[in-house]
């Protein structure tokens, strides 16, 4: 699981590839991953290292009842977009059309990555979002799910 923090505007190619950010691009390779699984997530593009795609969105699912409406939302909504893409010899990945149309994904991105995921953001909406994280912040008292928000 990569653990790098940062942030990088960058241009995605006619083709749909995206060169990773460098500090990104090293912890990959240090870890040996060749591929991302990527999908759609609350209007952005998340991608994870395959195992851990596996760990905390697939093998949770399969202790789910796969009749339950939300679990087929769940999976209709995460799991069926979701691709497998390769990283190239230069770090790019290709993001594949249709995740680029749900994400509305042109040209101009932002790739943030923290935690155990990236996020590719259009820009546009990146700036959007971060506004109204940070107005929501301002009120917080801690973090989030910890009693202090």
């Amino acid at each position: 699981m990569f653990r790098v923090r940062c942030q990088a505007h960058a241009t995605l190619d006619a083709k749909g590839r995206l060169a990773l950010p460098s500090p990104l691009r090293r912890a990959l390779e240090d870890a040996r991953v060749q591929s991302l699984v990527l999908t759609f997530a609350n209007g952005a593009v998340w991608g994870w290292e395959p195992s851990t795609f596996e760990e905390k969105v697939e093998k949770p699912m399969l202790q789910a009842d796969p009749f339950a409406d939300d679990v087929m939302d769940f999976a209709h909504a995460l799991l069926a977009p979701a691709q497998d893409v390769e990283l190239d010899a230069q770090g790019r990945i290709r993001v594949p059309p249709p995740l680029r149309e749900l994400a509305g994904l042109d040209k101009e991105v932002v790739v943030n990555s923290f935690l155990d995921r990236i996020e590719i953001w259009d820009r546009e909406k990146w700036d959007s979002r971060f506004k109204q994280s940070l107005e929501r912040a301002s009120v917080s008292r801690g973090m989030p799910g910890r009693g202090g928000g």
